[in-house]
């Protein structure tokens, strides 16, 4: 009888919660607390190059694998609506009031989305198309946003994600 209390009670919480955010949601956009920047550089950077480190790969992938792009390719997707909400850095305000921002941004996520559609099917083809559209979105972006910031030549810290370990020759 109580766990049925507490479940009405969670229940009507969600709902009071969820009303509560569509109503402050209707009054202002949620404010990032990070700059842009440190989003690419820590999501959308990161989750990208599992997306390539996979494509390049030439062999099967195994299941493992699949799982590691669909991961990363959902936390990509998502990255897009993100990006367009701005954040806390000096040019974020800019970008995001940019339709070209918003657009590539959507690029981007549409690109996402292809690598998890490759994920879920394991088709090597597929993952190939979205990494190469990726690369083009990604490029194009910096390009126009950010030309005089390198799209790579940066370090990746092996042990930021322990699964970088994947991709060093054994």
């Amino acid at each position: 009888m109580s766990s049925k209390i507490c479940s009405c009670t969670a229940l009507g919480l969600s709902m009071s919660l969820g009303i509560g955010l569509a109503v402050n949601a209707a009054e202002a956009p949620p404010q990032v607390p990070v700059s842009i920047n440190a989003l690419m550089v820590t999501l959308v950077d990161h989750s990208a190059h599992h997306i390539w480190n996979h494509q390049a790969l030439e062999r099967d992938l195994t299941d493992d694998e699949w799982r590691l792009v669909e991961y990363y390719s959902i936390q990509l997707a998502a990255s897009g609506p993100l990006l367009t909400l701005g954040g806390n850095g000096p040019d974020d305000a800019a970008w995001a009031a940019d339709s070209r921002w918003r657009d590539m941004s959507q690029a981007m996520s549409s690109a996402a989305v292809v690598a998890m559609d490759a994920a879920k099917s394991k088709n090597k083809e597929l993952l190939s198309s979205a990494g190469d559209t990726l690369l083009e979105v990604c490029e194009s972006c910096h390009q126009t946003f950010k030309p005089s910031s390198p799209t790579e030549g940066f370090v990746h810290n092996p042990d930021y994600d322990h699964l970088y370990h994947l991709f060093v020759p054994q």
